[in-house]
């Protein structure tokens, strides 16, 4: 595993790293990821790993850069140590107020991405037609955070990659998600699927938002929303209190207009209420890639699971290189 060093600017290559102590590299699929790097705090390190450098591994399938947003280096015997992100760490640095709602999901993202201030050598890629549609809402914050919203409610992947060659090079934003592969089923008594871990929770699951706005008492505002059916333990509710969302001039609490603001304000809070889950392991297959479909069966607990690649982390010290892969929130059925 070695890694070029990039002009933050102009993406020039700079030099290469392909001597170090440790590594921890994470690649996400709708997430944040990270990376630290541990070198030997030699004059050419120092002068090549400096903050807004990008990081590329030079092994990698896919080539995400990551940027170096911090470095320490204690004590002239101590190594200098460089940590960042994946370069969507970009869009953390750009906001919006754009509301969204029941949009496409591939196009809302593009469309934030193509609206924020430029960045140098940053493109928007075209689309390529993914027909999910975002129904909830979401608005205001980083460029970032609308992604991540809109990525894990949609199960679509985001990422930046480096793309073309010399002078041409770019960064470029696009959406991705893989389809399953028959082939990529894994499980412990195929010797495939190994050290699996797995937790699962419902603690602040809600599907159900009572929300109330403008008013007092019996005459303040008030809608339900969400799965307003669902019955007995199928019902989760929760209570949102949206006084700060005031009428218009033009409007009063009894507004249909003013109520459907307070409708998206609960299923904006909603979509932050879902089940987690996650399962980890080790599996003999180094072909798997970030955001990848795979059934990963589990006999102990007489389950099989539909799951996407959330993240792949590799590690690497003295002791050898691990390859670790994150799971999603499962699709589980009963076997």
């Amino acid at each position: 595993m070695t890694f070029d060093v990039l002009d933050e600017t102009t993406l020039a290559r700079l030099g290469n790293i392909d001597v170090w102590v440790s590594v921890y590299w994470d690649e996400p699929y709708n997430s944040e990821g990270s990376f630290t790097l541990e070198v030997r705090p030699t004059e050419e390190n120092l002068s090549l790993l400096r903050e807004g450098r990008w990081l590329v591994r030079t092994d990698a399938a896919t080539r995400v850069p990551m940027r170096i947003c911090h470095r320490s280096n204690e004590n002239e015997d101590a190594n200098l140590v460089v940590t960042g992100y994946p370069a969507t760490w970009i869009f953390t640095k750009r906001v919006s107020a754009s509301a969204i709602k029941n949009e496409n999901a591939e196009a809302a993202m593009l469309a934030l991405a193509k609206a924020a201030a430029p960045w140098p050598k940053l493109e928007v890629a075209e689309p390529k037609g993914f027909d999910t549609t975002f129904e909830k809402q979401t608005s205001g914050g980083t460029v970032f955070d609308y992604c991540k919203t809109i990525g894990q409610a949609c199960d679509l992947g985001f990422r930046i990659v480096l793309d073309g060659k010399g002078s041409k090079k770019k960064l470029l934003f696009e959406c991705f998600r893989p389809t399953f592969d028959p082939n990529r089923r894994y499980s412990p008594q195929w010797g495939n699927l190994l050290n699996s871990g797995w937790s699962f929770s419902d603690t602040d699951y809600a599907n159900v938002a009572l929300v109330q706005g403008a008013g007092e008492g019996d005459e303040r505002a008030t809608v339900w929303v969400g799965d307003v059916n669902a019955t007995g333990s199928d019902r989760r509710e929760m209570y949102v209190d949206a006084r700060d969302v005031q009428p218009e001039d033009s409007e009063t609490s009894t507004s249909q207009s003013y109520l459907e603001k307070l409708a998206d304000r609960g299923g904006e809070k909603l979509l932050a209420q879902l089940r987690t889950g996650s399962i980890e392991f080790d599996v003999d297959d180094d072909t798997l890639q970030v955001g990848d479909v795979l059934s990963a069966s589990l006999p102990q607990l007489g389950y099989t699971a539909m799951v996407r690649v959330a993240d792949i982390i590799t590690q690497s010290e003295d002791s050898g290189t691990t390859r670790t892969i994150r799971l999603g929130t499962p699709s589980w059925h009963k076997t």
